[in-house]
Order: structure tokens, then sequence, then C-alpha cells
């Protein structure tokens, strides 16, 4: 008869190594993100610099008018990925009503948004807001550029990648729509839903993978809507219930849970 402690030591073995390779694709999930983002900043800069412009830059009087106009001509899926909800063309009275406008007759839209907008009551109101009216949610731990993609037609984005105050430009090239477009996917896949703020989330696979993601205990616990004290004493529990000692083993003992 083999030795229980043997057996246990050799199954914790293979679930650290399987949550190695796990990791790992997390991982390479991650670089893939960052070189897409590399070639999709050099892209626009070579299509503002074009001699026959691919993207046309937006006045910034004119940029919410330009952005209604496309939310209420185009059709299809609109990608939004968020930099910042304190300036921008979509904080517009008249462009937010066009694009709940927009969801209400049945167009899907999907945003991601970075851990700090969690962090902010303005941050909080504004995601709750877009939840209700119909937004579907993921987050990052950063984002470090904007732009919305209506449906295939077009993309509103920063000028210049990673800062608002350079002012937006609409890109209509079919290439450059698409790699927006598969740059906005690849982010999404990595991302994890937002959470249904104010109140409080009993999933504790989710705060695994919230860990696997790589955040902090402070922007899981406004992530999950708890306390900080909270968070702990659930990545405390799970790791006494599972026998494991490290948050490394607990990933992997839950992750192998749900399989």
């Amino acid at each position: 008869m083999s030795d229980p402690s043997t057996y246990d030591g050799g199954a914790l073995l293979v679930l650290e190594e399987q949550l190695r390779r796990e990791m790992s694709r997390v991982e390479e999930r991650r670089r893939d993100l960052e070189a897409s983002r590399d070639l999709l900043a050099r892209i626009t800069s070579q299509a503002l610099g074009a001699h026959e412009p691919l993207s046309e830059p937006i006045d910034d009087a004119l940029a919410p008018s330009v952005v209604s106009r496309l939310l209420a001509e185009t059709t299809g899926l609109l990608r939004n990925y968020v930099l910042t909800i304190v300036e921008g063309p979509a904080l517009d009275e008249s462009t937010m009503r066009a694009n709940e406008e927009r969801i209400r007759r049945g167009e899907e839209q999907r945003a991601v948004y970075p851990a700090s907008a969690l962090s902010t009551p303005q941050g909080q109101r504004w995601m709750t807001s877009w939840a209700e009216v119909g937004e579907d949610q993921r987050i990052l731990p950063t984002t470090d550029t904007e732009f919305a993609v209506f449906g295939s037609t077009a993309v509103v984005a920063l000028a210049a990648w990673d800062d608002p105050a350079g002012g937006y430009a609409v890109i209509r090239d079919p290439l450059v729509v698409r790699l927006y477009t598969a740059y906005f996917d690849l982010a999404w896949r990595q991302a994890v839903p937002a959470p249904a703020l104010g109140r409080e989330s009993t999933g504790d696979p989710k705060l695994v993978e919230l860990l696997e993601l790589g955040l902090k205990d402070e922007a899981i616990a406004r992530y999950l809507g708890v306390s900080l004290r909270t968070v702990r004493r659930r990545v405390a529990h799970l790791m006494a219930v599972n026998g494991v000692d490290t948050r490394f083993q607990l990933g992997w003992a839950l992750a192998r849970r749900r399989r």
C-alpha cells in the first residue's frame, strides 16, 4: 500500500507543473499583445504621415459629432478600448445618447477598461451606467491607448498612441481597421469580466483568475467590490481548504477542480 504523503506530494508536483504551463501561456498572450501594440502604433503613425492619408485627424470641437455620426451610420459590433474616462469625445452628451440608442436597437458593444477605472466613484458610476444599458465589459490591469472600432467600417483612435493630448483621428483603411479589430480581440481574450459593482462577488475561482492576471490585492478588492481584508481572508481560506502553502499552488488546485 502506497504512502498517502508520497501520493499527495506527487500530485502536488503535477499541479505545480500544470500551473507553470498555464502561467507560461498567459505570459505568452501578454507578449503577443505587446507585440501587436507596437506594430499597431507604428502603422497608425505611418498612416497619419502618408502622402495619401489613410486616416484623418479630427478637430477636438468636431470629434463628438464625428463619433455620433459613426454611431448612427454603422452596424455590427462596436469595440471600445478605453484609456481614460475623464476626457474624450465619449463624454459628450450627444455622443452618449447616440451610443445608448445604438445599443438599445440591438447593436452589440464591448469595452475593455483599465483596472484604475474601478478605483474612483466616477469610474464606477460610468461603468455601472453603461453596463445597465447593455455594454459588455472586461478589465485589464492597464491600457495604454484608446480607440473605438465601428463594425468593419472605421476606427476612431488617438492620433498619438498613448497621448490623449494629441487628439483623435478617423481611420478608414480596411487593413488598419482589421488590425485594430485583431488587437482588441486579443486584449478581450486576455481581460477578465467586469464585476457587478456594489455587490460582493462570491466567485472564488474569479479571485484566482485575478491573481493570475497579476492584479494586486488592492485592485482585486476594488474589482470584486469587497474590502482588502476580505480578499486576503478568502485567499487564506482557499489555501487552507486546498491544503496548499502558496498562491501558486492554490491557482492550480482550483484550476484543476474547475475542469
